[in-house]
């Protein structure tokens, strides 16, 4: 049973156009949410994309798809190309604003700030591009266009693009003549540096999947390859299978075609377990920024509490240069799942109040404090805090210090 389940419901895109969405919560506990972006000349609803929705859902992911503002659809027509003005005048540009602006929306309206992005063929260009936003989690490319600049006209074809103010591209389903102004170019020049997907994909710190058809015949396997190549990951190729792994627009059946089922698997599969390995980042990079904020309550952090900190980072796995940029950062709290884990907080924390030999006023009250938030006994705390005056450095052994908390425990 979902929590949340909306058809058809709108949010304002680019230049403050608006547009269609689907979102369906299944598991209200979590703030993640699996975010689909369709392709050119495509919509949420084409083939077999609710069909991706289903399948997401059924294995516990949240997940939302919407119509890019300025593809042709509109609010009352979601599905048809009705509004050809609008698409005449769209670019990837365009499209960027519309994901930042859904990304948004779904954090203030929905407390959903963990964001998978999905993107098809073009729009799996627009997340590569979109990937530096704070809330993106990982990245999963299907089909993927590996640069703007290849799409646009060069030469004669783009004289005669700016002369005519139009060119028109024949749309194969519908028959329609898909008209394309010539403001696309001239806002893709003025956004040239923003639309560099190559450049994106080399500065990426997210994880990402890529995965590409063997026979797409739309976009190459190629440009598969080159993303890959960009952000040192690995192409996952589906054999025997075009640029839509099988779907095609109707489809009448209630199953996913077999490729298309293949690259749900494999991404569902990345990620579950790249979710899993960020938790646990995020987990201890949370942890490292309390221990900092603690030894900055005073106002200042001496250089014999940075090496500590420093210590304890690397004991953690984190490099020095990942741990400096902790300072800069602001990262929320998450403590530790098991109650030992948080115990073993607290002790560092005591450690790290101790290390210098003086203990702030400032500091104490942290520490109180943060125990509460780390739901640990507070009488249990006090008394930790009480007996470390009796111990060499006030450092509490291990093993009084479990005792101490199992005896308020009980």
């Amino acid at each position: 049973m979902s929590f949340i389940l909306l058809k058809n419901y709108t949010f304002q895109g680019a230049n403050k156009k608006n547009t269609t969405y689907d979102l369906e919560v299944v598991n209200s506990k979590s703030s993640e949410v699996v975010v689909f972006m369709h392709g050119y000349m495509g919509y949420k609803d084409w083939g077999c994309w609710n069909l991706v929705q289903d399948y997401f859902i059924v294995h516990g992911l949240n997940f939302a798809k919407f119509n890019v503002s300025h593809n042709g659809t509109t609010v009352d027509n979601p599905k048809e190309f009705t509004d050809l003005e609008s698409f005449s005048i769209n670019s990837y540009k365009r499209e960027l604003d519309d994901l930042k602006v859904f990304i948004n929306h779904l954090k203030v309206a929905y407390h959903l700030d963990k964001i998978h992005l999905i993107g098809h063929s073009r729009g799996g260009g627009i997340v590569l591009l979109s990937a530096n936003n704070p809330s993106v989690q990982t990245v999963s490319t299907w089909a993927s266009i590996c640069s703007v600049d290849e799409r646009m006209k060069k030469g004669t074809e783009l004289k005669e693009w700016k002369e005519a103010g139009f060119y028109y591209t024949k749309n194969g389903r519908t028959n329609q003549e898909m008209p394309h102004s010539y403001s696309q170019y001239e806002e893709f020049r003025a956004n040239e540096d923003i639309l560099n997907i190559e450049q994106s994909c080399i500065e990426l710190k997210k994880p990402i999947c890529v995965i590409h058809g063997v026979e797409d015949s739309s976009v190459s396997i190629i440009e598969g390859e080159q993303i890959a190549s960009w952000t040192n990951s690995k192409l996952i190729k589906i054999d025997d299978t075009n640029h839509t792994f099988g779907a095609s627009e109707p489809w009448d059946g209630n199953e996913l075609p077999l490729a298309l089922k293949q690259v749900c698997e494999q991404t569902l599969r990345f990620i579950k377990t790249e979710g899993a390995k960020l938790s646990q980042m995020n987990e201890r990079n949370g942890l490292l920024a309390e221990l900092i904020k603690m030894a900055d309550a005073d106002n200042s952090i001496r250089d014999m509490e940075f090496q500590f900190l420093l210590s304890i980072s690397s004991q953690m796995g984190v490099t020095k240069d990942d741990f400096k940029e902790l300072f800069e950062q602001h990262i929320e709290f998450q403590p530790p799942k098991l109650e030992f884990e948080r115990i073993v907080q607290f002790q560092r924390l005591v450690l790290l109040m101790n290390v210098d030999m003086e203990i702030a006023a400032t500091e104490m009250t942290y520490i109180k404090d943060l125990g509460i938030r780390m739901g640990l006994n507070p009488m249990a705390t006090n008394e930790v805090l009480n007996v470390m005056q009796n111990y060499p450095n006030k450092v509490v052994p291990p093993d009084v210090l479990i005792q101490i908390f199992r005896t308020f425990h009980n």
